[in-house]
This record gives C-alpha cells, structure tokens and sequence, in this order.
C-alpha cells in the first residue's frame, strides 16, 4: 500500500503528531500526511491538504481495516489533520490503541461539504447532539474566521451528561469570541448548574429571525429529524437547513451499497445535504 501524486482512491500514509483521551470513549488525534500524498485541490498551498469543512477520510490501520470518519481541523488553521474519534466497534477500537508516532492510512477527503456560502449575511444557528459537535466544530472555526461575512452566531450543543461535553476548552473560545452558546444535557450530574433536556427543548435561546437565518445541523438521526421540522415550523426554508448524514457510510466511494438511500449513495452524494434535498430524493427516514 503507497501513497499517490494523483489518485484519491488510493490510501497515503500519516503519521500521529498527537493522540489525546478525550474521555466517554473519544480520542483525538492530529495527524501529519507523509508524502507523497494526494496533490493539492486548486488554491491549495503551503503542504496542506485540501479539505472543506464537513468531508471525511476514510482512516484505516492494517489488518483492522478501515471507517469513515469526520475532519474536526479546518486547513488554513492548522497544518496537521484532527480528527475526534468515538470507539465503536472493531476498526475504532484498533484506532483506539494508536499512540503519537504511530502511522495511520488515509483516503480522501471524500464527500461535498458544508456549503458556507448560503450562510453569508445570515445568523448561523449551530445544532449538535453528542459526537455531531467533531464535524461542526471545522465549519464553526470556518466561519468564526471569516466572521464579518455572517451576522450573529449561536450554537446549541447537547451531550448524554456532563462528562460527554467535547471540546470544553474550543466552547469557552468560541464564546469569548462572541458566540452565543447554550449547553444541554439529557442526564445531570451532581456539578451540573446548567440546562437540561434535548437542544430543540431550547431554541427559544436563539434570537434571531429563523426566517432569514442558516442552520447546520449533526448528530442522531432522531435529533436530527426533529430538528429540521422544529427550525421549519419556526419558519425556516429548507433549503436554509442544511445537515450531515455520514453516519450511514462504510466505503466512502459508493461500491458497498452500506449507504444506499432512497435513490442514491450518501457517501458519493452527500453526506451534505439541505432539508430541501432530503425531501425531494428521499436520502433520509429509517
């Protein structure tokens, strides 16, 4: 298995700078590519690989094999490649036990992306439930860079308890630098001062006119199902509501069918997609 100059499809090698016990079954790592390594998307410069919030790497180890898992960096703020993983099943498990200077295979980066353009001059609503904040948390550090094209920012995060809260330390930047951040939890601990209840039960935090506003939306299918007909009866358009189905994939490149939904690959097609392209091609529902 070698890296490539020119073909996607075809795994690189990286290596662990850093490897981080987040707790609740997560590990974060930052991760080097080794080259050679896939070229440079047009724009791209300085060594980085080319990746918009929102795509995914399939991230294999020898033997293991391999699972789509979400960029949770943002290119042009680091050099390296984040990603926060939740140990799942075997290959994540495998992952799990990787350790800084340990390499690593990759492919990619696959998928569309956040659109961050049809956010411009809007208020940016931020919804994630659990592991949802990892893709988010690359699209929030996009914008919260290029903050003076967009209008208020808020983010509504629930975790399971407490001690599922990821990324405490980015939480108390964000809201430093201005975003408006409302915290949830199903289950409280004996510490927890703060709210309870599923991040729909407190959109009424969010001042802003939903009409005109953008939403990004990660987390359960179920979270995610309610929340898109909650930010449409508040009125909404769809295609203003816009979510990340990569939970569904396996492959990445549309040839094990795992993903196959309604009438397409989400891998191939997605896993981005408006309220309003999940109504009309059916890529959602159980």
């Amino acid at each position: 298995m070698t890296g490539s100059n020119n073909n996607i499809y075809m795994p690189f090698k990286a290596v662990i700078e850093e490897a981080i016990d987040m707790g609740c079954n997560v590990k974060f790592f930052k991760v080097i590519p080794i080259p050679p390594h896939p070229p440079l998307s047009k724009g791209g410069r300085g060594g980085f690989i080319d990746y918009i919030p929102g795509q995914f790497f399939m991230v294999s180890q020898w033997g293991a094999g391999e699972a789509p898992i979400s960029v949770t960096s943002t290119r042009g703020l680091q050099r390296h490649i984040e990603f926060a993983i939740k140990k799942v099943g075997a290959v994540t498990t495998v992952l799990h036990k990787l350790k800084k200077s340990d390499t690593i295979w990759l492919r990619g980066p696959y998928g569309n992306g956040f659109n961050a353009d049809a956010a411009k001059k809007r208020d940016v609503v931020f919804i994630a439930g659990g592991i949802g904040i990892v893709p988010l948390r690359s699209l929030i550090n996009f914008i919260q860079m290029h903050k003076k094209q967009y209008g208020k920012i808020f983010l509504l995060y629930g975790a399971k308890n407490p001690s599922e809260i990821l990324f405490k330390e980015d939480l108390k930047a964000w809201n430093k630098k201005g975003i408006e951040i409302t915290l949830t939890v199903d289950v409280k601990d004996e510490s927890w001062k703060g709210n309870t209840g599923v991040v729909t039960g407190h959109l009424d935090r969010v001042k802003t006119d939903f009409k005109n506003a953008c939403s990004y939306i990660c987390g359960p299918d179920i979270m995610i199902e309610k929340t898109m007909k909650e930010l449409t009866s508040r009125g909404m358009p769809d295609r203003q509501i816009i979510t990340t189905l990569e939970a569904r994939m396996k492959c990445g490149i549309g040839k094990c069918g795992q993903c196959y939904h309604g009438i397409e690959y989400i891998c191939t097609n997605g896993p981005v997609y408006t309220y309003e392209e999940i109504k009309k091609r059916r890529v959602y529902g159980p």
